[in-house]
């Protein structure tokens, strides 16, 4: 494998992954369970205006029985969708399940949560609201994500339907008609969204996205790989030899991090705290310490005597790598920031918290790779002039 494969490569496939238009993305739909049982709802009612009748309400009790291994079939038919039910009998506190779905023979009790994750309701409960008159019960845990793990309190009894296989079946029982999809194109293409949101959990991937893809193979020497037979199995060998790189450039990837955060540490210890004390007064730099974790590791800290708070929080901050990106990327404490367009990860970045600023250094991380001798001013005069222009 070409050593410049991951390098070649990684960019072509992070452009893949784009998510493009998604209504559940603009809506910033699907980020609560409310959110999302409204939609469900919405397509196990026979009557709703996505006119498949009872189409996906078959899909989800075909579902509901595949899964449901051991137990009698719970019949088709006729379904009630209430939303919001209160499961509590007997004068017990509330406890209000998302979904209940009631024929005249069968009711279905849902509990929908990204996780399989009773999250504190009783299944119990829900059962025996489920058979309180004698019908077939069922209960479900509706989720995007199957953790068995989280699974107790007798919930590793529930049958786990996930939103991703839901939504594969219903688009393939779609997909196919051509009909339905030229009576109500709104319908299907929110269908689609819905199949791109919870299954490929990403958007389309366009022609000249995947045409760049082939364009690296070419540039790296690897679509030598197109020739092998079977194709599956050269995707799949391909895929592991792209992975074993992609480990070791990670693994690299970390210790330069920390090679660079103890470098920069030594020189704002020893000779930048000199500058700075040397400009403003003796003392003037308190402490400095890199001892953040998390996204923030990659940060050292330089507290001053003026800039200090009541949280202790440290005002300045040189920050780099994942710690720079995530501070001027998707940090709300930061609000005057570095353009995405015009940010260059490859430099430090200074952060003054008393203005919630984020500034790109001119030093690079590989100047301080390279050595930052001791009459090196260059972080001495970006942070004074951070300090006087605010």
């Amino acid at each position: 494998m070409s050593d410049d494969l991951v390098t070649g490569l990684l960019p072509v496939l992070g452009r893949s992954l784009d998510l493009g238009f998604n209504v559940f993305d603009v809506m910033h739909h699907g980020l609560h369970e409310k959110q999302i049982s409204n939609v469900f709802r919405w397509l196990l009612d026979p009557e709703q205006t996505h006119n498949l009748g009872d189409r996906f309400l078959r899909i989800f009790i075909d579902e509901l029985n595949r899964v449901s291994v051991g137990s009698e079939p719970l019949p088709h038919g006729s379904y009630l969708v209430r939303q919001e039910v209160n499961t509590s009998v007997g004068g017990s506190g509330a406890d209000i399940a998302d979904l209940v779905l009631e024929s005249e023979a069968a009711v279905v009790v849902v509990e929908n949560y990204f996780t399989s994750d009773g999250h504190g309701h009783s299944y119990s409960g829900y059962l025996a609201f489920s058979v309180r008159d004698g019908k077939h019960g069922a209960v479900v845990l509706l989720s995007r994500d199957e953790d068995v793990s989280l699974q107790t309190m007798g919930w590793e009894n529930a049958a786990v339907l996930t939103y991703g296989k839901l939504a594969k079946r219903l688009l393939e029982h779609v997909g196919g008609d051509r009909a339905y999809q030229r009576k109500n194109p709104d319908a299907y293409a929110f269908i689609e969204q819905l199949h791109r949101k919870f299954v490929r959990k990403r958007g389309r991937v366009g022609d000249q996205e995947v045409l760049n893809f082939v364009v690296a193979m070419c540039d790296t020497g690897e679509v030598r790989r197109y020739q092998e037979q079977p194709q599956e199995v050269a995707a799949e060998r391909f895929a592991d030899d792209l992975a074993v790189q992609a480990r070791e450039r990670f693994g690299e990837g970390r210790d330069l991090l920390q090679r660079v955060k103890g470098r920069l540490s030594a020189f704002s210890e020893g000779p930048l705290r000199r500058q700075l004390n040397a400009t403003r007064r003796e003392g003037f730099v308190r402490r400095i310490d890199a001892r953040l974790a998390g996204i923030y590791q990659w940060t050292v800290n330089i507290d001053v005597e003026e800039e200090s708070n009541d949280s202790g929080q440290s005002r300045l901050q040189l920050k780099f790598g994942p710690s720079a990106w995530f501070a001027n990327e998707r940090d709300p404490s930061w609000t005057r920031t570095v353009e995405s367009g015009q940010a260059d990860y490859s430099r430090l970045f200074l952060t003054l918290s008393s203005v919630k600023e984020v500034r790109q250094s001119t030093l690079s991380i590989q100047d301080v790779l390279d050595g930052l001798g001791p009459a090196d001013q260059r972080l001495h005069d970006e942070i004074i002039a951070l300090l006087r222009g605010n």
